[in-house]
């Protein structure tokens, strides 16, 4: 992968060098702020295959750069990489175009899985953030404190399942077997009695504008 970073942090910045320029992958260039971000990747000669985002930069924010990012670059993939995990700062990363989301101190191996995620055309939440958006998105007139009774893999389960992700993927993701993951399925069915993926993304979450 080719790989832009966004810090402005110099020890968080030279960490993630350690952590992506491995040989396979190449650190094409860092930026400290927003504004030399949209500048820099407006001017380099080629795309990166992924831009790795920090939210809080001097200036202009990490969301905002995104957005501007994605305005000139739609194709461009974007992952967040942020402290902070309430549910309305994550949905504002997404709807500015980020492709993906994952908190810092996370470890090497899931920073490159979501990095390689989303460079192969997914979009990558660590499990605690996806259930953050889970709680962001729940659908209108359904308490919030209703969660049927789902306990927290569960929760990180059909949060995988709203996004698409099929029995295999989600097992790989959660280091699970896909028999697991199916009964897994099985009981968020029988706890939110529906009978398909579809009946329980429409029953738990609803769309925005």
């Amino acid at each position: 992968m080719k790989i832009v970073i966004v810090e402005d942090d110099p020890t968080a910045a030279g960490l993630l060098l350690e952590y992506l320029e491995d040989g396979e992958n190449r650190v094409e260039a860092v930026y400290t702020s927003g504004e030399d971000a949209v500048d820099g990747i407006a001017k380099a000669a080629a795309l990166p295959d992924v831009v790795l985002m920090d939210i809080k930069l001097p200036g202009m924010s990490g969301i905002e750069t995104t957005r501007l990012l994605k305005a000139g670059h739609p194709a461009l993939e974007i992952v967040i990489q942020t402290i902070f995990e309430d549910s309305r700062t994550i949905v504002d990363a997404i709807k500015a175009g980020a492709s993906g989301y994952i908190l810092k101190g996370s470890s090497r191996d899931e920073l490159l899985a979501a990095l390689d995620e989303t460079v192969r055309g997914g979009s990558f939440l660590s499990g605690r953030v996806a259930r953050q958006v889970l709680k962001e998105f729940r659908a209108p007139g359904i308490p919030e404190q209703e969660d049927f009774g789902l306990s927290g893999r569960e929760e990180e389960i059909l949060s995988e399942l709203i996004r698409g992700a099929s029995y295999k993927e989600i097992a790989d993701r959660l280091s699970l077997s896909v028999h697991t993951v199916n009964n897994h399925i099985r009981k968020i069915y029988e706890k939110m009695q529906v009978h398909s993926r579809g009946e329980a993304a429409a029953k738990f979450t609803r769309q925005r504008p």
